[in-house]
């Protein structure tokens, strides 16, 4: 699945968790991109976690057995580079894990995500890149994205409130967020953006992010209809192939919309046992990109 949903209820930690469950997909799919003959260890085996009291983690261990601390692995194959880079804007699907990832955030806590974020960061490769208000406001997609200039790009988390991206990223403008890409999309309180056709909606529905993460305990924040409208920006971008279709018709924003209309449709006749079908069709739809404890 192209996203996923994060609906634990509040105060539950699940974007900071979102965050720090990005970061280490980020090193690891990184080293999956370069093409490094590298295997994840987690202690499956006496030998295996016998290399991991012996090391730091997060790492990685080669198929000679030789462990490989993730943050102290910073070459990129120029190629690589050349290819992550050009066309700007390509496929949203194809944006590798060598793009810095986005976090979005409601205003008001924007202060708080900062010094946690930081905090998180601290020692590590991972370096945190304030959007907020007028903070680096003349920084371009150049500056913000990996390029074959700046490498170290890829490390870089982009904070951002969902007003400031709004006003940096609209699509018929030439923005500053508008022509960058991210490997992880993290949205704290995903529903801000769930009324269809608006600015928010639209520039989700045209972001090139690799793997979005909406963090919501509310998705269907007044109508069960805003949960279908997210639905649909968090699967635009899902990649073009037979196997993924067949996915997307199951489990995708139009088989939710399908169900949502019955669901309505039995509440308004008092069709009870038509309302059990439709809520049962409703969790199967979403339970594979669903985190909810």
């Amino acid at each position: 699945m192209p996203g996923a949903l994060v609906a634990d209820e509040m105060g539950l930690g699940k974007t900071f968790t979102s965050v720090a469950a990005a970061m280490l997909c980020k090193l690891v799919t990184e080293k999956v991109v370069i093409g490094l003959p590298l295997s994840i260890l987690w202690g499956n085996t006496l030998e295996e976690w016998e290399i991991l009291a012996d090391n730091d983690f997060p790492g990685i261990v080669s198929e000679d057995r030789e462990w490989h601390p993730l943050q102290r692995l910073n070459s990129v194959p120029g190629r690589l580079l050349e290819i992550q880079t050009t066309p700007l804007h390509r496929h949203p699907a194809l944006v590798s894990a060598l793009e810095p990832i986005l976090v979005v955030t409601m205003p008001g806590v924007a202060e708080t995500f900062k010094t946690v974020i930081d905090e998180m960061t601290h020692g590590t490769d991972f370096k945190l890149v304030i959007l907020l208000h007028a903070e680096n406001a003349n920084l371009t997609h150049q500056n913000l994205n990996t390029s074959i200039d700046e490498p170290e790009n890829r490390w870089n988390i982009h904070l951002v409130s969902y007003d400031t991206l709004t006003s940096r990223a609209k699509p018929s403008s030439n923005g500053q967020l508008s022509n960058c890409a991210w490997s992880f999309g993290i949205f704290d309180e995903s529903h801000r953006y769930k009324t269809k056709n608006s600015v928010g909606w639209q520039i989700m529905m045209n972001a090139k992010i690799g793997f979005k993460l909406q963090v919501t305990a509310t998705p269907g924040f007044h109508l069960l209809y805003d949960w279908y409208f997210q639905t649909m920006w968090l699967f635009s971008g899902a990649p073009d192939n037979p196997e993924d279709d067949t996915v997307m018709e199951k489990h995708g924003a139009e088989a939710l919309n399908s169900t949502v209309k019955s669901l309505m449709h039995a509440i308004r006749t008092e069709n009870k046992e038509a309302q059990q079908d439709a809520a049962h069709r409703m969790i199967q739809i979403a339970k594979p990109w669903t985190i909810r404890r």
